[in-house]
């Protein structure tokens, strides 16, 4: 199983491991993303900043698909960024430039909606007297977060605060929500999938009994962590079927992986195809993945619908005080063509994203050829959520999900750790336990869990603790 010096290296991984467990038990990615020597040849010195989805310098300068993407993508956001004194300077004297009153909203908002508008199809506006559809905030997350407060308003509105709010979430998918979901104090029933790749299916919704009542439901068009595309079909289907079911439900979209992919045209279109998606549906983006701008923190939220962005724009108005200049700053730069009409820019922009997303798909297709490449007899034959176990070709993010062998799982088991871990210890390949994508300690804490006591659940997290959410992070691809 081990290499020569792997004992070493093992027991250098495991001097890492321990030192920070403690540090970062409740977010075990930011654990074994890397060793402390992986972080420090890439110019970080902590855990920390070592953290995020991707940047402009993980491009090879002589990159063989794309030799031009490095410069491109870092002469855009050296523009943008320099564009902050000016814009603050003409910003200063606002009394109110801090939020959503500030001279610089409007055009970030119209901006989000004309990306939307010229890229997917989808034509969001924010109309004076009216209530907004475009909302932006300081990242995806808190996009999330705001989209939450709707649905949660929209409940109490419709029932009172007494009666519980439920909110249905197919898994595997990301923590974050589920824990904004526990601090909210709304209900969650988790939904185990029937399919081999672990796509939500219309028939998993007969799991839910007839006496739970949904509010709201929230899913991935393209998934976190496995990195799949749901199919616009599937992700039509299960729609309907949820609000067949439960028609006075808001469903929640987390669409940040959408642009960058090659059919992005495709995976929302269903959207236009039926007003009633107009009343129900939200949608939230961000610029992190896009743009390789984690730390600028711009994200946006998207509906038609007033009632649930009632809620929405109470917690815009009270609870944040909304993006502050030096975002905007950025924001409008990166996305100005899609304020201005520039339609031939504009497209240009797109296209850089494009080659983004398929930068950050070479990279994990270099990095899973190498790991199977090497790590064989640590991997399973069967590996039933990899879209492509062959190619490891473009699907839908920079994330994959592999199944690890029973050789790992046993002496994962002799040693008193996870596989994930053990995977880690003996390849240096940081992850996290699927496990850890299809349950939440605070929901369960709180007494949150609708379904907390399912077997079919248990039975399904069980069985995810044998694969692991390759986190490629910061690392270079490989040469080839």
């Amino acid at each position: 199983m081990s290499e020569p010096n792997a004992s070493s290296e093992r027991e250098t991984r495991m001097r890492v491991f321990s030192a920070n467990q403690k540090i970062f038990a409740s977010a075990p990615i930011r654990l074994m993303s890397r060793t402390v020597a992986e972080m420090r040849a890439q110019g970080y010195n902590d855990t920390a900043t070592a953290i995020g989805d991707m940047d402009w310098r993980t491009v090879p300068a002589n990159d063989p698909e794309d030799p031009e993407l490095r410069q491109d993508w870092g002469r855009l956001l050296d523009t943008a960024f320099a564009n902050i004194p000016s814009y603050l300077d003409a910003l200063g004297p606002q009394p109110m430039g801090y939020n959503l009153s500030s001279v610089g909203y409007s055009a970030v908002t119209r901006a989000w909606g004309g990306l939307w508008s010229h890229q997917l199809g989808l034509d969001f506006e924010n109309r004076p007297q009216a209530m907004p559809e475009i909302f932006v905030f300081h990242g995806g997350n808190q996009a999330v977060q705001a989209a939450f407060f709707g649905l949660l308003e929209a409940h109490r509105v419709r029932c009172g605060a007494r009666k519980p709010c439920i909110v249905l979430a197919p898994v595997p998918t990301f923590p974050c929500p589920l824990d904004q979901l526990a601090l909210l104090g709304v209900d969650v029933h988790l939904l185990p999938p029937s399919r081999a790749g672990m796509d939500p299916s219309p028939a998993d919704l007969a799991q839910v009994p007839d006496d739970v009542e949904v509010d709201g439901l929230y899913m991935m068009p393209i998934n976190n962590p496995t990195g799949r595309t749901v199919e616009p079909e599937v992700t039509r289907a299960f729609v309907d079927a949820a609000l067949a079911r439960w028609p006075h439900a808001g469903v929640l979209l987390d669409s940040v992986y959408v642009r960058i992919h090659p059919r992005y045209r495709e995976i929302l279109a269903w959207y236009a195809a039926d007003d009633r998606y107009s009343e129900s549906v939200i949608f939230t983006d961000s610029l992190s993945k896009t743009h390789g701008v984690t730390g600028l923190r711009a994200g946006a939220l998207l509906t038609r619908s007033a009632r649930f962005a009632v809620g929405v724009s109470r917690f815009a108005q009270n609870v944040v005080a909304g993006p502050s200049n030096a975002m905007q700053a950025v924001v409008l730069s990166l996305l100005e063509p899609f304020a201005s009409g520039d339609k031939e820019m504009a497209e240009r922009r797109i296209q850089l994203q494009l080659r983004i997303g398929r930068h950050m798909q070479r990279r994990r297709r270099l990095c899973l050829r190498e790991a199977f490449s090497r790590y064989e007899r640590l991997l399973d034959d069967r590996q039933p959520i990899l879209p492509d176990p062959e190619s490891y070709d473009w699907e839908g993010s920079m994330y994959a999900v592999v199944r690890l062998s029973e050789r790992c799982i046993e002496a994962a088991a002799r040693s008193g750790l996870s596989p994930t871990v053990e995977l880690y210890l003996e390849t240096g390949l940081g992850g996290v336990p699927l496990e850890g994508f299809c349950q939440n300690a605070n929901l369960d804490r709180h007494g949150l869990m609708v379904n907390g006591g399912d077997q079919h659940l248990q039975a399904f997290v069980r069985g995810a603790r044998n694969y692991v959410r390759l986190a490629f992070g910061m690392v270079s691809p490989p040469e080839g």
